[in-house]
């Protein structure tokens, strides 16, 4: 038996106005065409409408559900992930025509941690307390990375907010709108959190995804799309050939609690995820 029915995979954008096409939201599920919306609105109503379609789910997203140890204390005075959740979900603005405050919500967290930590914003604004480039005095009290990116070392720290590779807005704005999920539908967990890793499978099981741990043909345009494609695909051939419960395991030679409390994981970081049967996929 496969722990999933579905499969579902979310290349996520912080874009400031509606956006299709290259950098911008794509969504792909086993078996059915992708989807492009140009709004996080319309993706959120979208990802909904896909829930109630019921099933056993697994649904990544591509930004970084946990922040490196010690954030989640510093910004909200309890060292769990989901009081940060619940921090970001209270202060964060996304508009329907994409506008937000993102920069706004870094710059205030960025004076309760006593340093700029969260960096980068565009050239022609200026914000209090949020450096446009990165800080030159490293982290120290909280650090730069987490456990999870000693091993991904070409995913980028959540405290980048523009640039190539940035995930941090995209992770302020996505937070946001999975905390509302999470409040809103039954039967939602958030891997490894509330699932400790595999060992609790839920209906609707949230899952961080980092789509460049897959290789592409380059025969798909845009490359968001084929990446969530592949990403969608991979996962299936995993679950038919009975290895995806391994590839949502705990990580060996780290520390689980860290993991569980604040940080969480990358699904498939520091697993072999060479030679996948995806014939078995379709």
């Amino acid at each position: 038996m496969t722990l999933f029915d579905r499969y579902i995979a979310v290349d996520w954008s912080a874009a400031n106005t509606p956006r299709t096409g290259r950098d911008s939201i794509w969504i792909a599920e086993s078996g059915r065409p992708s989807l492009n919306p140009p709004t996080r609105d319309e993706a959120m109503a979208i990802i909904r409408a896909q829930l109630a379609e019921g099933g056993r789910v697994m649904l990544g997203f591509d930004f970084v559900f946990g922040y490196p140890r010690g954030a989640a204390e510093a910004i909200t005075g309890v060292p769990r992930w989901d009081a940060l959740w619940a921090e970001i979900a209270a202060h964060v603005v996304d508009r329907p025509d994409n506008s937000s405050n993102r920069f706004e919500v870094a710059a205030a967290f960025n004076r309760r941690l006593g340093a700029d930590h969260y960096w980068g914003h565009p050239h022609q604004r200026s914000y209090a307390d949020l450096a446009p480039t990165k800080p030159a005095h490293g982290y120290v009290a909280v650090p730069e990375r987490r456990l999870a990116e000693a091993l991904a070392r070409s995913a980028q720290p959540v405290w980048k907010l523009v640039g190539a590779g940035a995930v941090g807005s995209q992770s302020l704005l996505g937070i946001a709108r999975l905390e509302q999920l999470r409040r809103d539908v039954p039967g939602v967990a958030v891997w490894p959190f509330e699932t400790d890793f595999e060992r609790r499978p839920a209906p609707i099981t949230l899952v961080e995804i980092y789509p460049s741990l897959f290789p592409l043909t380059g025969h798909v345009l845009p490359r968001d799309r084929e990446q969530v494609e592949t990403c969608v695909a991979h996962f299936a051939a995993l679950d038919a050939s009975g290895r995806l419960g391994k590839v949502l395991s705990a990580p060996a030679d780290f520390d689980r609690a860290v993991l569980l409390a604040e940080e969480g994981w990358i699904a498939g970081v520091g697993h072999d995820l060479a030679s996948l049967p995806l014939e078995r996929a379709a």
